[in-house]
C-alpha cells in the first residue's frame, strides 16, 4: 500500500504531538501543515520533513496552493469546531478518502457523522471515556469485549498491585492469558519483555477467563 500524503489544517499542540510520535519518514510520503501563526513553522521544520504553509483555513485560496487531488489523509485540528467542519466538507468535495476532525461539541460531531464528512474525534468525550475506563478497571479489571472464545480484559496498574515496578517478562500469566497491549498514558504499544509496569499503566489482556486478573491484582 502506498504511503499516505497527509494534510494537517491547524498546527497547534495536537498536530505537534502527533508528528512527534509519528515516524514521518517511514509512514508518510508527504506531510503538509497549514497554520496562520508564523511562529509554528520552526517547530514543525525541526520535527522532520514537513512542508509548512502559512495561511488561514477559512481562506479558500490556501487550498489552491495544495494539490488536493494527491492528498489521501486530511486532519482538521484547529481550535474551532466550525472551521474543522468546513475543512472536512472541503476535503469531501475533493474526494479525499480519509477525513478526521477534532471537535469539542458532540452535536457538531454528530452532524459530521450524519453528513458523511469524516471521522469526528470528540476530545472531551474521549478523555472522559478513558478516565472512566481507568477508574472502573483499577480495582478488579474490566471485560471490554470477546475475541472468539476468549475475553479482552482491561486492567489498570496501581501502586498496591504486586506486579507494579515489575518487568513484563516477570509477569507470569501462564497459559491463562497474554498481555497484548500496554498503554502508558502517552501511547499504546505492543509490550516488550523489558518494559516496566508503572502505576497508571493500562494492560490489555487476552484471556480465557477473568481469573487471570488475580495474577495482576493479587
Amino acid at each position: 500500500m502506498a504511503r499516505p500524503r497527509i494534510l494537517i489544517i491547524g498546527g497547534g499542540k495536537v498536530a505537534e504531538h502527533l508528528l512527534t510520535l509519528f515516524n514521518i519518514h517511514e509512514e508518510a510520503e508527504e506531510v503538509i501543515v497549514v497554520d496562520k501563526d508564523p511562529r509554528r513553522r520552526s517547530i514543525f521544520e525541526k520535527i522532520g520533513d514537513v512542508l509548512v504553509l502559512e495561511g488561514d483555513a477559512t481562506d479558500i485560496g490556501i487550498y489552491n496552493e495544495i494539490n488536493m487531488k494527491d492528498i489521501t489523509v486530511i486532519l482538521a485540528l484547529t481550535n474551532s469546531d466550525e472551521v474543522n467542519l468546513m475543512v472536512l466538507a472541503i476535503a469531501k468535495s475533493f474526494n479525499i478518502p480519509i477525513r478526521i476532525g477534532r471537535f469539542t461539541d458532540s452535536k457538531i460531531a454528530e452532524l459530521v457523522s450524519s453528513l458523511g464528512l469524516g471521522i469526528p474525534i470528540v476530545q472531551p468525550v474521549v478523555v472522559a471515556n478513558i478516565i472512566a475506563q481507568i477508574i472502573s478497571s483499577i480495582s478488579n479489571g474490566k471485560v471490554i469485549g470477546n475475541v472468539g472464545e476468549d475475553k479482552m480484559l482491561m486492567v489498570s496498574i496501581s501502586e498496591a498491585d504486586p506486579v507494579a515496578e515489575s518487568s513484563i517478562r516477570n509477569v507470569d500469566l501462564g497459559e491463562d492469558g497474554k498481555i497484548i497491549l500496554l498503554f502508558n498514558g502517552l501511547k499504546l504499544k505492543i509490550p516488550e519483555p523489558s518494559d516496566i509496569l508503572k502505576p497508571g499503566n493500562i494492560l490489555f489482556i487476552l484471556a480465557r477467563n477473568e481469573e487471570v486478573i488475580r495474577k495482576i491484582k493479587g
